[in-house]
């Protein structure tokens, strides 16, 4: 199914869902055009959509209108209510380009990598790569321009491990990395080598993965402070140290990582940063905290996690739960634990991800262990029924084959 189509999918039942919210049967009625959408995946977004529109997509995405469609309002340094800190609009180039970024992250939190990449692609190909190299006639100056290639192309490596092509998406961090050598803002270079660093740690190449974070945090410190992108390097090398088995260094990198976060309210937004807040600092300190051992401060970490994110991050809120899941099962707590796996189940019908698929598949193995209890066998049987259902869904978005 196409991102498009997807998309009104889910903007129709967030539309019914506001007519009955707000008592207004005509809110169910709305709905966003095919022209209308193709601009907004191509940047050319010129104020907000009508009152109806912006209504039924807050409800969908969960984020003010103006954080959609427009700069951020808030002054340089200020921290807006989901806790991230934005510039002036003032210090924001007047491009296009950023309102695409927002778009495609919004769309691949909701829906997945699987149905975004295409779109991402597409985009890069025909509206990216004419500004770099010169075959149109743009606004843009050249820092911006690479810098978008390099969130998206980063993006696109991340859409490509979430559809099950570490192949791809390794290809993706390397070209993402050359570009960042263009630009003069080497928060760039750090965040990708974050990305290169956490994809692999799904990969099992844990030494790889804490040399790559070690790395990310070298070139940051030749820049001005990002403590956002400093406390997810510093995650991501707990995350490895827990897995090696070295306890001390993880919990002291995890502790600095809680050290920089607090720091992020007196930052300045850094633009080519991937967000990471309190609740993804929280879910990577349950993850590191499982791996320890440390089983009673992980449930804690993972609780804490879900209830950070929002309800628009459905892909986010689905990894957290297995997460508690996992915590829950070691610590022997079987009923919690089934009742965090449902919720999981409805939470994640609509998310096209085999990363996802893959972890629910282990869990799976893990609630298996105690098949002799009833309620776990319940469970058992409804998450084999949606891994079935997720194998087919996956199975009609594969991604292109050849060079990306």
């Amino acid at each position: 199914m196409r991102l498009y189509e997807t998309f009104t999918l889910h903007f129709e039942r967030a539309a019914k869902e506001v007519a009955r919210l707000d008592g207004n049967p005509s809110l169910a009625s709305v709905y966003v055009s095919r022209s209308t959408w193709d601009r907004w995946m191509a940047g050319d977004i010129k104020g907000l959509p009508r009152q109806a529109t912006c209504r039924v997509l807050e409800h969908l995405f969960g984020e003010r209108a103006e954080q959609l469609f427009g700069p951020p309002e808030p002054d340089a340094g200020q921290q807006t209510a989901d806790g991230t800190v934005t510039a002036p609009a003032s210090a924001l180039p007047a491009s296009p380009h950023l309102a695409a970024l927002a778009s495609f992250r919004l769309a691949d939190r909701q829906l997945g990598g699987g149905h975004v990449y295409r779109s991402v692609l597409h985009y890069l190909n025909t509206v990216i790569a004419p500004c770099l190299f010169g075959a149109a006639d743009h606004h843009d100056d050249g820092e911006t321009a690479f810098g978008a290639a390099v969130v998206l192309t980063e993006m696109a490596a991340w859409m490509a491990h979430d559809a099950g092509r570490d192949d791809i998406a390794t290809g993706h961090f390397n070209r993402a990395l050359r570009l960042a050598q263009s630009l003069t803002d080497v928060a760039a270079g750090a965040n990708v080598l974050a990305g290169m660093s956490h994809l692999a740690l799904q990969t099992g190449q844990l030494a790889t993965a804490a040399d790559l974070a070690r790395s990310g945090l070298t070139r940051l410190s030749t820049g001005p402070t990002v403590p956002t992108l400093a406390a997810r390097l510093h995650a991501m090398e707990a995350r490895a140290h827990a897995q090696l088995g070295a306890e001390r260094e993880a919990r002291r990198a995890l502790d600095t990582a809680r050290g920089a976060l607090e720091l992020a309210p007196t930052a300045p937004a850094a633009l080519w940063v991937a967000p990471f807040d309190e609740a993804a600092l929280a879910s990577e300190a349950a993850s590191t905290l499982l791996d320890l051992g440390v089983l009673t401060q992980a449930v804690e970490e993972a609780e804490r996690a879900v209830a950070l994110r929002d309800a628009s991050r459905v892909r986010s809120r689905a990894f957290g739960h297995i997460t508690l899941a996992r915590a829950l099962l070691a610590q022997g707590q079987l009923d919690a634990a089934c009742s965090v796996g449902l919720e999981l189940l409805t939470a994640c019908q609509s998310v096209t991800s085999s990363r996802l698929s893959a972890q629910l598949e282990a869990l799976m193995s893990d609630f298996d262990q105690h098949h002799q209890v009833a309620e776990v066998r319940e469970l058992l049987s409804r998450m084999s029924a949606t891994a079935q259902h997720r194998r087919l869904l996956l199975g009609s978005l594969a991604l292109p084959e050849g060079p990306q």
